[in-house]
């Protein structure tokens, strides 16, 4: 077994010395043509450049699978933040506000469901802002009828989703008044919230006149 193992090397490596032996001579021509007509050897940046423009290219290109499939999950973010106004899966009236991002909704058929507003994160109990977060939340929609464009359900039987009322989005209010962040972490597409973050950290509103807020998820973190 070890002697046709060793056999079998040798063959191996003289296959691989016959199939490149073409392209190693057709390299040492032209580089002894490019030395003696240019007094340079340039193919090998040139051949690198060519293909580095044309992966470039590619990728700005509108066609590039990688833009599609952003563009299309970011149109599925436009379309649930009201634009155009989506359908809803549920509606019904605000019964409870628990906190910032979450309240009771009940249908018309009477059952009262949970709702998480997607895409947001409010202060918790305790922290700094989660009472004026609470009553934000209130103020917008409690004893209102809301329609809700579900995303998921979470691990608390809750429904996660974007809440709409007389066709304002509910939770981009929230984060554009300062009393909310943008949850990056489950929403990276959501571009509005992005943007309205942004807005009201640079106007300092809501908990962002605070020097250094402390984000939710740290604060369960930590606590």
């Amino acid at each position: 077994m070890r002697a046709r193992q060793r056999n079998h090397r040798p063959r191996a490596a003289r296959r691989l010395l016959r199939r490149l032996t073409p392209l190693l001579l057709a390299a040492l021509v032209l580089s002894g043509y490019q030395f003696l007509t240019r007094d340079s050897i340039t193919w090998h940046r040139d051949l690198l450049s060519g293909v580095s423009d044309t992966l470039g290219n590619y990728a700005t290109r509108a066609e590039a699978g990688w833009r599609r499939a952003a563009e299309q999950i970011e149109s599925w973010g436009a379309r649930r933040e009201g634009d155009p106004l989506p359908e809803a899966d549920l509606q019904g009236r605000v019964v409870g506000v628990l906190d910032g991002d979450s309240l009771i909704l009940r249908s018309a058929s009477g059952t009262e469901h949970t709702v998480r507003l997607y895409g947001i994160d409010t202060p918790e109990r305790g922290q700094p802002h989660a009472e004026q977060a609470r009553s934000a939340l209130r103020r917008l929609v409690a004893r209102q009828t809301v329609q809700v464009v579900q995303v998921d359900t979470d691990r608390y039987n809750r429904v996660v989703g974007t809440v709409y009322r007389d066709g304002e989005n509910i939770n981009l209010a929230m984060v554009s008044a300062g009393h909310a962040w943008w949850f990056r972490r489950y929403a990276p597409h959501e571009r509005q919230l992005e943007a309205a973050e942004a807005a009201a950290r640079a106007a300092g509103s809501g908990l962002w006149a605070a020097a250094t807020p402390v984000p939710p998820w740290e604060w369960r973190r930590r606590h």
